[in-house]
Parts: structure tokens; C-alpha cells; sequence
């Protein structure tokens, strides 16, 4: 996954991860600073799908 604001490859530390009815919401930040939430969600096959919802500054 890249940065929506600098475009940097998975550099980011997740925050925190939250369990919601679709799946989980995970805030992310990135090395540059900008903080984004994804939603993590499974399907079928029990495959995670993940899905950047924000970028915050």
C-alpha cells in the first residue's frame, strides 16, 4: 500500500486496529506524517482486502 500524500511504499506504522461489522478499521501513519484509515475486510476465502477510507493530514 502507498501513501495517498507522498506515494511511499508500506512505510507506515499502524496506530491502532479496530474491529467494526465489516471488518476492521486500522489507522495507519505514514513516515511522512500523514495519518490514514483502511478498512481490512475478508472475503470468502478468508483473503484480507485492504481499502485506504481517509488520509488526514
Amino acid at each position: 500500500m502507498r501513501c495517498a500524500h507522498c506515494g511511499r511504499p508500506d512505510e507506515t506504522r499502524v496506530l491502532s486496529t479496530h474491529h467494526v461489522s465489516e471488518g476492521w478499521v486500522r489507522y495507519r501513519r505514514c513516515a511522512c506524517g500523514r495519518v490514514s484509515v483502511e478498512l481490512v475486510t475478508l472475503d470468502e476465502g478468508l483473503t484480507p482486502h485492504r481499502e485506504t477510507v481517509r488520509a488526514a493530514a
